[in-house]
């Protein structure tokens, strides 16, 4: 049986050696249970090896976008491994792409926040405290909705972060037609007293909505699932970015294939037919997705990518099936 290291350290220490601020640690330790310190005869926390060691993986995963309450309770070895899956990845991702592929991201996303409080808040050395990385990248301040309607943006905002005392209906509405106008990727609201209706309104709406908190820690959390999730830059067919191909077969002819019967066994024409249905129907539903919500339009627009390419690619494995099998694919007069 191993020996548990010694305790040698104090927080000032792991602090100072991890790179994570003792508001931090203190956080990490008490709501999340990463560490479990001894204490000392002075009722001081000490902390081991293994200790300093966690300390410093998590402040790595946490700048890579991974949740503290998901791996706050990881042993080394886990949180190790998780570091080098998400390098390897890394690297595979590099050496698949080539320079007309590859779509470099921006390095900081841009923010945009209505509320001087909530604004200089944000930029406290005191919240800052309860972050890692850089501080936010806070291209827009405005004191109101009125104000930030003003605004004149050269590029789209990542996110909008807003603060209001009282939510209702038609401050509701304000807020996300200031969202779509500007393009916004994400949108969060602070309140603190709303009408029920106008909450609904802003939900539907996909905004992430919260009710106003003085805990820094807390409003760090809801900063950090305000990030957008990068969304992935797709080739659109083959191997030399050529536009994906318009849909091949009718439904007629899908059909007609899916109720052939079939000499083989696991009935490829069948299910294949039955996904080039499926995934011509998620191509036309992603594409009228793309045109009523322009908030998401980038989100739609890959999944439509997304959709139309494997659509094409189950269309050239139906052609292969359909000459094993010597099944006409033309359209029935």
């Amino acid at each position: 049986m191993l020996a548990t290291p010694p305790a040698l350290y104090r927080i000032g220490a792991v602090s100072k050696i991890s790179g994570v601020p003792v508001p931090t640690l203190r956080i990490w330790q008490t709501r999340y249970k990463a560490f479990s310190p001894a204490t000392s005869q002075g009722q001081h926390r000490l902390y081991n090896d293994e200790d300093l060691h966690k300390a410093a993986l998590l402040k790595t995963l946490t700048g890579q976008g991974h949740g503290i309450r998901l791996i706050a309770g990881l042993d080394n070895a886990q949180l190790q491994q998780l570091l080098q899956t998400s390098a390897d990845l890394g690297r595979t991702a590099q050496h698949r792409s080539t320079p007309a592929q590859a779509m470099p991201a921006p390095s900081t996303l841009a923010w945009g926040v209505v509320g001087l409080a909530l604004a200089e808040r944000l930029q406290s050395a005191q919240f800052q405290t309860h972050r890692t990385g850089q501080a936010l990248p806070i291209q827009q301040i405005g004191a109101n909705l009125e104000e930030a309607s003003q605004w004149r943006l050269e590029a789209p905002l990542d996110v909008l972060m807003v603060s209001v005392n009282s939510l209702n209906d038609q401050a509701a509405q304000k807020l996300v037609a200031l969202a779509e106008r500007l393009g916004v990727r994400r949108t969060v609201v602070l309140y603190g007293f709303g009408q029920k209706n106008a909450l609904a309104y802003l939900s539907n709406a996909s905004c992430l909505v919260h009710r106003n908190t003085l805990d820094d820690a807390t409003l760090a959390e809801i900063v950090q699932s305000a990030r957008p999730a990068p969304v992935a830059h797709v080739r659109a067919w083959g191997d030399n970015n050529q536009p994906i191909p318009a849909r091949q077969f009718s439904d007629a002819v899908l059909q007609r294939v899916a109720n052939i019967p079939s000499q083989v066994l696991c009935e490829c024409p069948r299910h294949v037919a039955e996904l080039i249905g499926q995934l011509g129907r998620f191509e036309d539903y992603s594409r009228e997705c793309l045109n009523q919500s322009p908030k998401d339009k980038d989100l739609h627009a890959q999944l439509n990518t997304m959709a139309a390419t494997a659509r094409a690619l189950f269309e050239d494995a139906l052609r292969m099936v359909a000459t094993h099998e010597g099944i006409s694919l033309q359209d029935l007069p």
